[in-house]
């Protein structure tokens, strides 16, 4: 072996020694950096792979003295540019040196892009093509650190390391792929165990009452993928009626993504549906996958789409007719296959007279329709209702048993108009169930003073309250088993016997020892509860035949 080829044996081996010094590739190549800087003048190394389908290349990552970075940018390539680079990936020779990158239209794209990274000026590269096998894994690019600083003993140094390199780069790529993956499990994991929880959590209340020709409508859809738009005011429970169109839909086991249009700031709205890529504006550290990418394959929910702006609707549109996406600060076009469910409480009609919605877009959407009445029109689901939120309120602040509520209290509650329908029910007794944990359960009182009373009928008020009477009764009975929750209303308490003085003395004294744990007199005693002398009290409780507990 002559010293020339024992030489470049002992390069190779230190290199490779430098590779394999960590088990995680990002050090690794870190260190075979701080080697390299001793054999070459170089300031930053990246790897790039080139899409001649996209005529574009992609650049990979970024390392420099002591820093790693995922950059993950593309940028496009004119005819020339691509021509260039293919015509690299296709020679014999593995390594080529370029004396100045401003020379070549894909050397000053290269820099600027980088630009953020690391100084942008005229320098020299010194690029090799990696390959695994047959497969072209792409361009690792040494940048130089002045104008033709890379000569013919750098070129053939470069060359002795290609294929650890490409070995190197091969398994990070490999490690990279693996990642994005699990962590695409991941988020489709979390989406799954939302749905399940929304499984346990929910379920329509009416589907045999007021909401039964809505629900009607709804199960017809059962096995077929077309668009629907679900109208109905806020609170009615639109979200809910997405939920089980997609429950009986043949995308049931796929993505369901949801998303309020209404609450996206129009700065961030494409970034939001469509994605975006590394470094597409401040704050973009990662690459992001957007809500139609996430649902591919399976269903977007695009609630309150009424809210969306006229640009924002005219690129959702272009989506819906297209079926392809691109993310923001990228030029790939990615196919989706979505099925999309809306929902609004507008006017969408009036909208479009107004000119605040586009006719193409609704026409899109509309395809077929799901009316949602309110509250006020399907008033018979309200003692349901009230179980299916008590229940739940009490068993989230782990209150036992439930407290009672006065069938006076559902009439009132009957008679309400709700303008914040299904959801300001649901809200009330959460407060109620705060403020009354022991009960009756005052809801009505609770209710805003000036709010009119439902339009449900239109028969005289004598009837309406025969038929409410009727209907609480009934609906009380059936939700509320333990007949200790129906406490009687006021008036019905007031017509009850009262007790004599001597009984309500005893139950007094009784109530007060058992509350100051058996202790007559002291700081907080039942003589002190009751603000008595310690000596009268005693003489009660022997009038009455109470025994001081501990006495014999």
């Amino acid at each position: 072996m002559t010293t020339s080829q024992k030489n470049d044996l002992a390069f190779l081996t230190e290199a490779m020694t430098h590779m394999g010094k960590s088990l995680d590739i990002q050090e690794s190549l870190v260190r075979t950096f701080d080697f390299l800087e001793q054999h070459f003048p170089v300031e930053a190394i990246s790897l790039q792979q080139y899409s001649p389908s996209m005529q574009s290349f992609k650049l990979l990552f970024l390392v420099r003295k002591r820093r790693f970075d995922f950059v993950e940018m593309t940028v496009p390539l004119p005819d020339h540019g691509a021509c260039e680079v293919l015509l690299h990936d296709m020679g014999v020779d593995p390594v080529r040196n370029y004396p100045s990158s401003q020379k070549t239209s894909v050397g000053q794209l290269h820099s600027e892009a980088l630009s953020s990274y690391v100084e942008h000026k005229d320098r020299a590269y010194l690029l090799a093509i990696l390959q695994s096998g047959e497969e072209t894994l792409g361009q690792l690019c040494l940048m130089g650190t002045h104008v033709d600083c890379f000569n013919e003993e750098h070129e053939r140094k470069l060359g002795i390391l290609v294929t650890p390199f490409a070995m190197a780069m091969s398994n990070l790529l490999k490690h990279k792929r693996t990642m994005e993956f699990q962590k695409r499990l991941q988020e489709e994991n979390a989406h799954l165990l939302e749905g399940l929880q929304l499984i346990r959590d929910k379920r329509v209340i009416g589907t045999d009452g007021g909401l039964k020709r809505t629900m009607d409508t709804v199960y017809q859809l059962e096995g077929r993928e077309i668009p629907a738009l679900i109208l109905g005011e806020t609170g009615t429970g639109k979200e809910l009626i997405a939920e089980v169109i997609q429950s009986i839909s043949p995308r049931k086991d796929a993505p369901f993504i949801k998303v309020n249009c209404g609450a996206i700031p129009e700065s961030l709205l494409d970034s939001e549906l469509f994605g975006h890529e590394k470094g597409a504006f401040t704050g973009a550290t990662a690459s992001k996958p957007g809500r139609f990418e996430q649902a591919n394959g399976g269903t977007l929910f695009l609630d309150e789409v009424g809210e969306l702006s006229l640009q924002a609707q005219v690129r959702l549109l272009r989506v819906l007719q297209n079926n392809v996406i691109e993310r923001v600060g990228g030029t790939q076009s990615t196919t989706v296959d979505v099925r999309v469910i809306a929902a609004t409480h507008r006017d969408l009609e009036s909208m479009m007279e107004e000119g605040t919605f586009r006719e193409d877009l609704y026409y899109r959407l509309n395809v077929y329709p799901i009316h949602v009445p309110p509250l006020r029109k399907r008033t018979k689901d309200i003692p349901e209702l009230i179980h299916l939120f008590l229940k739940k309120a009490c068993s989230e602040l782990d209150i036992k048993p439930l407290p009672s509520l006065h069938s006076e209290t559902v009439r009132k509650l009957l008679e309400y108009s709700w303008p914040g329908n299904v959801r300001e029910l649901e809200n009330l007794i959460k407060r109620g169930v705060t403020l009354y944990r022991e009960g009756p359960l005052l809801l009505d009182e609770l209710l805003p003073r000036k709010e009119g009373k439902s339009h449900e009928a239109t028969d005289s008020r004598d009837n309406l309250d025969k038929r409410i009477d009727a209907r609480v009764k009934l609906a009380l009975e059936k939700h509320f088993a333990n007949r200790d929750q129906l406490a009687p209303s006021p008036e019905a308490k007031s017509a009850s016997p009262l007790k004599t003085l001597e009984a309500a003395t005893v139950e007094a004294i009784t109530n007060a020892l058992e509350a100051a744990g058996g202790r007559v007199k002291g700081p907080g005693g039942a003589a002190e509860i009751l603000d008595v002398n310690p000596s009268t009290l005693r003489g009660k409780m022997r009038k009455y035949g109470i025994r001081e507990p501990g006495k014999h």
